[in-house]
C-alpha cells in the first residue's frame, strides 16, 4: 500500500499487521516511484499517479469529499474508489444547529452589537418548532441533521434522488425536479450534498429565487452547490433573511466579496467537520478497509465514479 502523504505510525503499525507492506510517500514524486507495483492507495489521487499504477486495484481517498478526484481517466478505470463518508455526520450537523440557533436567537446580531461596544436589547427571534428545515442531501450527514431539527419540533422535509433510508421524523423526501416545492416551503435551508454535474449550482440565481422570502440558508456540502455572488444579492434585497457557510466556490473566501460585510451571514472557514472524534474514525475506517482488501470482502464506502458519491449501504 502506497500512502501520499503517510498516516501516522501507529495506524501504518496497525495497518503491517495485516500482512500489507506499506511505503509511506511525502511528494507525489516518490508516489510516483513506487506506486507501480502497488495493489491499493491512500491519498489524492492524479493523473500522473494514475498512468503509472500498473495493478492498482483500490483507493482510498483521504476525505469524504472528492473534489479533484474525478478526472476521466479515473471515472473509466475498473479501480474501486472509497471515501471517508459518515465520520463526519454528527458532527458537522452540530455545526450546523449551531448555525441555526445562532440566527434563531439573533446571535449574530448581538455579536455584531457587542463589537461595537453597543448595550441594546431587540433582535428578531425565530421560533424554532413549528418551522420547517428543508435538507438537500439525505446522506449521512443530512439524515443526522433532520433528526437534531425534529428534537426542535421542526417539520422537516428534504430533496434526494436515492434516500438511502426513510426515517419517520422526515415528513417529505422530494425527487430534485421538485427541488423548488421543498425551497418554497422551507423557514431553513441546509445544503448537504457532494459536488457532482447534478449539483453543481443547484442553487443558482433561479434556485435563490424559488426559496420561501425570508428564509436561511446553510451552506456545508460543497462551495460550487450556491452560485454567492446571486447570495449576495439576494440577502442585500432581503429576499433571503440570511446565510451560514462553511464551504465556498473557492476557497479562501475573497476578502473583497460582500459577504464578509454583513450583518445576516455567518462564515466560517471549512471546519465543520472539525472534533477531537474524527481522526480516530478516520483510522478505524481505513484500518477496516484493509482488512476487507486482503480478506477479499466487501469494502467500506465504495464510491459511484459515474455519479461521484457512495450509493450503497455500507455491509455489516
Amino acid at each position: 500500500m502506497v500512502m501520499c502523504p503517510p498516516l501516522a505510525d501507529h495506524v501504518i503499525k496497525r495497518i503491517s499487521a495485516l500482512g500489507v507492506e506499506v511505503v509511506a510517500t511525502k511528494s507525489e514524486e516518490e508516489a510516483i516511484e513506487a506506486i507501480r507495483e502497488a495493489d491499493c492507495f491512500y491519498g489524492r489521487m492524479t493523473p500522473a499517479l494514475l498512468e503509472n499504477a500498473g495493478r492498482l486495484r483500490w483507493i482510498q481517498a483521504t476525505s469524504a469529499g472528492l473534489d479533484n478526484y474525478f478526472f476521466p481517466e479515473l471515472r473509466r478505470s475498473d479501480i474501486t474508489l472509497t471515501n471517508l463518508r459518515g465520520i463526519y455526520s454528527d458532527v458537522i450537523a452540530d455545526h450546523v444547529f449551531a448555525f441555526i440557533l445562532m440566527f434563531s436567537r439573533g446571535m449574530h446580531v448581538y455579536h455584531a452589537r457587542k463589537l461595537k461596544g453597543v448595550w441594546e436589547k431587540g433582535v428578531d427571534v425565530i421560533h424554532l418548532g413549528g418551522k420547517t428545515l428543508g435538507v438537500i442531501g439525505l446522506g449521512g450527514i443530512g439524515l443526522e441533521v433532520c433528526k437534531r431539527g425534529n428534537a426542535f419540533g421542526m417539520r422537516v422535509i428534504g430533496v434526494d434522488p436515492a434516500p438511502k433510508d426513510r426515517p419517520d421524523y422526515v415528513e417529505e423526501i422530494y425527487d430534485p425536479e421538485d427541488l423548488r416545492v421543498m425551497l418554497a416551503s422551507s423557514d431553513f435551508v441546509v445544503v448537504c450534498v457532494p459536488h457532482t454535474g447534478e449539483t453543481e449550482y443547484m442553487l443558482s440565481d433561479d434556485g435563490q429565487r424559488a426559496m420561501k422570502p425570508g428564509s436561511i440558508l446553510v451552506n456545508i456540502g460543497r462551495g460550487k452547490v450556491v452560485d454567492l455572488a446571486a447570495l449576495a444579492q439576494h440577502i442585500e434585497s432581503g429576499h433571503i433573511g440570511g446565510a451560514a457557510l462553511d464551504v465556498y466556490e473557492e476557497e479562501p473566501l475573497s476578502q473583497d466579496h460582500p459577504l464578509w460585510t454583513m450583518e445576516q451571514v455567518l462564515l466560517t472557514p471549512h471546519v465543520a467537520g472539525i472534533s477531537p472524534e474524527i481522526q480516530g474514525r478516520r483510522e478505524d475506517v481505513i484500518v477496516e478497509n484493509v482488512r476487507r482488501f486482503v480478506s477479499n470482502e466487501t469494502l467500506l464506502n465504495v464510491v459511484d465514479k459515474e455519479k461521484g458519491y457512495v450509493v450503497a449501504i455500507n455491509p455489516s
